[in-house]
């Protein structure tokens, strides 16, 4: 099974260019500190309460180097303590985690590392679908959990509430749909605790980023 940090970068994956994608401009950084924390709640290594994060777990590692290293940072550290705090911590890590899951996804070949020169000297790196089915799966999935109205697995929810928070959703469905099932997808986002954290965590953190950079203007 994937994880939920593998299955993040699958939904951004432009099928075309192969490169990651997002309608808002730290969408896919913020995916990505989410489901690194969804995956360390879903292996029952951390839970939260209504602001804090707590290790639960720390006897055995998860054979995952980028759920390993945080679960170790959220052990040690006692300077951090809330979700808030973790999910700016992560966005600061956005290239590691995005590093990571692309080389995950290549390694099980899904995905395709390619390389090519813009204006003979820039190297551009993309990565290309080689299997699609995993792509389409993952789309499925969350597309049947907002269209439908049966209640989806914890891991579809807690997908569901990262695409729409961080501006993934629109690759999924279309806008029309989106707005139709507006009420749905906000309900989803209510019922499990993480999930509300995490998203209310990356909204007030996209906040806090936009008005330091109108200020800096």
């Amino acid at each position: 099974m994937l994880t939920m940090l593998e299955e993040t970068v699958l939904l951004a994956v432009d099928e075309n260019t192969g490169r990651l994608r997002s309608t808002t401009r730290f969408g896919t950084a913020y995916a990505l500190g989410g489901a690194l924390f969804f995956d360390l709640a879903l292996a029952k290594k951390i839970d939260t309460g209504t602001w804090s994060i707590e290790v639960v777990d720390t006897a055995a590692n998860t054979g995952n180097p980028a759920m390993d290293h945080f679960l170790g940072e959220i052990s040690k550290r006692t300077d951090i303590n809330s979700v808030r705090g973790w999910i700016e911590e992560a966005f600061g890590y956005k290239e590691y985690l995005e590093e990571e899951a692309l080389r995950s996804l290549t390694a099980r070949g899904i995905l395709r590392h390619a390389k090519t020169k813009r204006l003979w000297v820039i190297d551009v790196e993309r990565f290309p679908l080689v299997d699609s089915k995993k792509q389409l799966h993952v789309k499925l999935r969350l597309a049947e959990a907002i269209l439908s109205d049966t209640i989806p697995a914890t891991r579809d929810i807690m997908l569901v509430s990262l695409a729409d928070a961080c501006g993934l959703l629109g690759y999924i469905l279309s806008a029309a749909e989106i707005a139709s099932r507006r009420g749905r997808i906000q309900m989803l986002r209510q019922l499990e605790t993480i999930s509300r954290e995490v998203t209310e965590a990356i909204a007030d953190l996209d906040q806090h980023i936009k008005t330091a950079m109108n200020n800096a203007v």
